[in-house]
């Protein structure tokens, strides 16, 4: 198959399933995005995560992301399915990137 049929079946699944918001306060390790610092999480489903980041991720790449998992944070491989800015300001430039994760995950973060 290729990538950008993948990339099409990818995104249209995900965006099926339910989301949940970020909570107000997390209760254990956060997701995190190697070589990118994470500002916000903005919604996680059970496959997938979206959030805003300070710096790019290029979409239609494979990554590895650290996920909570049973109260630590496990590495996932997960597609970059979109990343765009969000946010221009003096301090920078401000990106939401949405990534579909290999498998099935526990957002409950």
């Amino acid at each position: 198959m290729g990538d950008l049929l993948m990339a099409a079946l990818v995104i249209n699944e995900r965006r099926r399933e339910e989301r949940r918001g970020a909570p107000a306060q997390s209760h254990g390790p956060e997701p995190q995005v190697p070589g990118a610092r994470v500002l916000e999480i903005i919604d996680t489903s059970p496959h997938g995560l979206r959030c805003r980041l300070s710096q790019a991720v290029r979409p239609g790449r494979a990554m590895p992301l650290r996920l909570p998992l049973a109260g630590g944070l496990v590495v996932q491989s997960a597609f970059v399915v979109r990343c765009v800015v969000c946010r221009l300001s003096r301090q920078g430039v401000q990106y939401e990137a949405a990534w579909a994760v290999e498998g099935r995950w526990s957002h409950e973060y």
